[in-house]
């Protein structure tokens, strides 16, 4: 109790120097509290810069449920560009996998990931496909003609791993609604 009173007395100052709207107290009290949590997504952070730097009502404390792997919403439609069209989905991380077409080119391309052009290795369900990708549209890319054996595992399957080519796991997508998706956008390259 004494120390919980301390620590109050303690902190009391900072958190009203934060609520009276000086920027630079509020940026020092949302440090103070980063360098006290385990990271921004850690609900401590989020707790005590509620409760010391925002004034706000601090919501009750609930165990966290651990991390799921979040299917991804897979969308389909043409792309900003007016030519192509595309069915992909993006990750939490900023990462997609997408689909693109016209009539002339089809091609899978990797989003914002920090890889090297090269060989790779795509698992769906039971079945590995070793996946050349290059640079040449910037991203990670690979044409692959629709009807392809890799883009039928694609539409059909559940989760994509892609692994590096000793088996270490680099990044993984949901395939939930992606059969749905590439359907739309090859029947409006192709149909």
């Amino acid at each position: 109790m004494r120390l919980t009173l301390l620590l109050l007395c303690l902190l009391s100052p900072l958190s009203v120097a934060a609520q009276q709207g000086d920027p630079m107290d509020v940026q020092r009290c949302i440090w103070r509290c980063l360098a006290d949590s385990s990271g921004p997504a850690s609900s401590e952070y989020n707790q005590c810069v509620a409760r010391l730097c925002s004034g706000e009502p601090v919501a009750p404390l609930s165990t966290p449920a651990p991390p799921q792997p979040v299917p991804l919403a897979w969308r389909a439609g043409l792309a900003s560009d007016g030519v192509h069209r595309f069915a992909g989905a993006d990750a939490e991380q900023g990462y997609g996998f997408y689909y693109f077409c016209t009539p002339q080119v089809s091609f899978f391309t990797l989003i914002g990931l920090p890889m090297d052009a090269g060989q790779y290795r795509f698992v769906i369900g039971d079945v590995a496909y070793l996946v050349p990708l290059d640079r040449s549209r910037g991203d990670l890319s690979v044409n692959i003609p629709p009807g392809d054996v890799f883009m039928q595992g694609v539409q059909a399957g559940s989760w994509l791993r892609v692994e590096a080519l000793d088996g270490t796991s680099l990044i993984q997508f949901s395939l939930s609604g992606a059969g749905a998706s590439i359907n739309n956008a090859v029947q409006g390259c192709f149909g």
